[in-house]
């Protein structure tokens, strides 16, 4: 009688550390799963009252956007429209099809290293933290590239 109750103790005990690793690995496997950069970024797409770090301004000569957190602003032509919150974009909407659809991130100095400028690619230094402007569609350099030098024109 004594053996099957030390018995049951024993596969009591095995069957708890299971169950405590099995938890311990499911949480681990979810909580990785929602904190890979494009999870954050799509579930920050579907949450509609996410505070952003950006103010947008609409004047009659286009938008001006500003962020708080880093004290920066820059204008757009007429025309253009955004969406996003932490990662912004901005594009130009004609007959319904948007066009000349340029992002903006920002990046601290070290994850911006390997990072260059180029024709569809804007960086601009901005303390410890690089500004990065980058045409979607590379095929619209031609039209949409004097964008980009407007941009690099009104930032500090």
């Amino acid at each position: 009688m004594i053996n099957t109750l030390i018995m049951r103790e024993k596969n009591y005990t095995v069957k708890f550390l299971i169950l405590f690793l099995a938890t311990f690995a499911g949480i681990f496997a979810i909580w990785y799963v929602l904190m890979r950069e494009e999870s954050v970024d799509w579930l920050s797409s579907q949450i509609v009252h996410q505070v952003s770090p950006y103010a947008i301004t609409e004047t009659e000569d286009g938008l001006i956007i500003s962020n708080a957190l880093m004290g920066y602003g820059f204008g757009l032509p007429k025309g253009f429209k955004t969406n996003g919150a932490k990662n912004i974009s901005f594009f130009m909407e004609e007959a319904g099809v948007k066009k000349c659809k340029i992002k903006h991130f920002y990046l601290n100095a070290n994850k911006a290293s390997g990072l260059a400028a180029q024709e569809t690619r804007l960086i601009i230094p901005l303390s410890r933290q690089k500004l990065v402007f980058e045409l979607v569609n590379k095929g619209e350099t031609n039209d949409c590239g004097k964008y980009l030098q407007e941009i690099k024109e009104i930032l500090p």
